[in-house]
């Protein structure tokens, strides 16, 4: 029984990067368009993709079994977003320290 298909015109170029990257990750051609529709379904359209090591991504998943996190993505969203924000705190602090020696030098 053959499967439902849809054909879809891919230069041949592009089909043989792809085939390099489906024999890279140790899979077939056809695993490897399936993979890639599925990450697109899930993409939001205001959101991108970051790949990251396959272990770690097996060590966040079972970090966030015990927590309220439904995914990789948003643990790794929310811990991108901690350190942004204690970068900006530091620059914050910085800018002051500075505007003070700056002030103390008699230069403001």
């Amino acid at each position: 029984m053959m499967e439902n298909r849809t054909t879809i015109q891919v230069s041949d170029e592009l089909r043989k990067k792809l085939r390099v990257l489906a024999s890279k990750r140790d899979i077939s051609y056809q695993k490897l368009l399936s993979d890639m529709i599925s990450v697109f379904e899930e993409l939001e359209k205001d959101k991108t993709i970051i790949s990251i090591p396959t272990k770690l991504s097996e060590t966040v998943k079972e970090t966030i079994k015990q927590t309220d996190f439904r995914s990789i993505s948003e643990y790794v969203t929310f811990i991108m977003r901690l350190i942004l924000y204690e970068n900006a705190e530091t620059s914050k602090q910085d800018i002051k320290h500075i505007k003070k020696k700056l002030k103390s030098l008699g230069y403001l």
